[in-house]
Formats: C-alpha cells, structure tokens, sequence
C-alpha cells in the first residue's frame, strides 16, 4: 500500500500551474459572500446604525433649506445632505467590518492556510474588496430608501451619483480594514478601529459640516482619508462643483490602504 509520504514524494513543484489570474475565481468570491452574509451581527450593525443616525440627525432638519427656496417649495432640505453622509458611513463600516473580519480568520489559522496555496495575497485582498462593496451598496441604498420614506428626496440627477460616489468610499476603507485585521490579533482589532472610524467621520465633515469649522481643521481635513469620499458625495447631492482635490485625496489613501493591506497579509503569512 502506498504511504501518503510516498505519495507526496512524488509530486514535482516543477511541475505544477500557477492557477490563472493568481487563484481568483467566482467559486471563492461566492464562498466568501456566503462567510459574510452569515455574520448576522455585521448586517445588522451595518444597516440600523445608519438608519438610526438618520432619523435622529436629518429627520430633524427636513424643513430646513439651504437654498434661498423652502422646502415646501421645492428647495433642498438640510437633510439631504446628511442622508448621504450617513450613506457613507453606513458602507464605511460595513467595508472596514469586512475587511477586519481577517483577524478572526488569522485566529483561526485560515491565513497560513492560504500560504501553502498559489493564490496571489492581491487576490485575495480584491475578493474581500468585492465583499465590502457588495455589503456597503446594500448600505448605501437602505438609507437613501429610508430617506426617501422620511419624506428626505433630492433630484434623481443628483441623488443618484452621489450614491455611487458613497459605494465606493467602500473600495477604500475595506483596505483599511484589511490593513487592521492583519496588524492586530482578532480581539484587538476592533477595539483599535472602532474609536477610528468615528473621528475619521468627524474630521471628513461627515458628521458636522466642514464650512462651520475653524478655516485651519477645514484646511487639515483636506489630509484626512474621508474628506474627498464626503466632499465628492456631497457636492453631487446638492448639485454643486467639488473641491479639485477631492479625486486625488479618494485615489491616494485607497492605494495607500491597499499597500498596507499586502503589506500586513505578507508578513502575517510569512510565520508559517
């Protein structure tokens, strides 16, 4: 009888293909998508946090213009606004929770798993990439479904790629979450980012608008990973021409999260 060594002896490494495009594969992806959607606890933060932000923080100022016309008018209400950055937040957090979500695999020893296969850690990284903007669409359209409940409407014109523009502030900051779920063993890893995400919002101008800042933090937040993702979305909403640096601010930290997810996935699998 064979032996499984014997077995073994007689592969030869020479031998074996490099799967095509570094191992990705709808079958992987569509495991991976199952994995998330799984994690009842995910989609659920990731739908009822934003909803409630909502309707606590623009339900409110429905009524209120910012235009020279009342809303009963036709103007645009405050809220409007507001529904779109909460959009943003609702796909920031369900991106960075995808992405973090590797710390649990590490746990686990499903990364040095990976190792001893021939996928390529840039594939890997742009699967769970898709994941996050797979769950971060879903975020984006219940808040502005919900808005529009509320009676929070804008011009389709503008409504609609401001929502885009919120989607893919998830192909950003799931490599930031992937970037954490790598640096930090699985019980630390949200304990670090969950203060993260918050002031982020902040100093993007998510949460308060950045116009009734002090002019140095509106100058400083230009530096600060949302700040392009929220002036681009916000802009789109209320039909106005965004600041010129807002697309290279959105490309800069996207690769910068990118390389720094690789980097920690490579030195995370080079202990097996």
């Amino acid at each position: 009888m064979t032996t499984a060594t014997e077995r073994l002896d007689r592969i030869d490494p020479s031998t074996r293909r490099v799967p095509p495009m570094g191992g990705f594969s709808l079958t992987f992806l569509g495991v991976e998508l199952k994995r998330l959607f799984r994690n009842s606890s995910v989609v659920v933060f990731t739908l009822i946090f934003p909803i409630a932000m909502l309707v606590m923080i623009g339900l409110p100022n429905k009524n209120t213009a910012i235009t020279n016309l009342p809303v009963s008018q036709g103007g645009l209400s405050a809220a409007v606004p507001i529904m779109i950055s909460m959009a943003v937040y609702g796909a920031m957090v369900a991106s960075t929770m995808t992405g973090v979500s590797v710390a649990a695999e590490r746990a686990q020893g499903w990364s040095r798993q990976l190792r001893l296969t021939p996928l390529n850690p840039v594939v890997y990284i742009l699967v769970k990439v898709i994941c996050g903007l797979v769950l971060g669409g879903i975020a984006v359209l219940i808040t502005l479904i919900v808005g529009a409940a509320l009676g929070i409407t804008a011009p389709l014109g503008n409504l609609i790629p401001a929502g885009v523009l919120a989607w893919l502030s998830s192909l950003m900051l799931t490599s930031l979450g992937l970037a954490v779920g790598y640096a930090f063993p699985a019980q630390n890893a949200m304990r670090y980012l969950g203060p993260i995400l918050p002031i982020l919002s902040f100093m993007g101008g998510l949460f308060v608008p950045l116009a009734i800042m002090p002019e140095a933090v509106q100058i400083g937040a230009r530096f600060t990973p949302l700040w392009g993702i929220a002036e681009l979305s916000q802009s789109a909403v209320i039909g106005v021409v965004p600041n010129g640096w807002a697309v290279p601010n959105l490309i800069a930290w996207f690769l910068i999260f990118t390389a720094l997810a690789v980097l920690m996935f490579r030195r995370d699998t080079k202990r097996v």
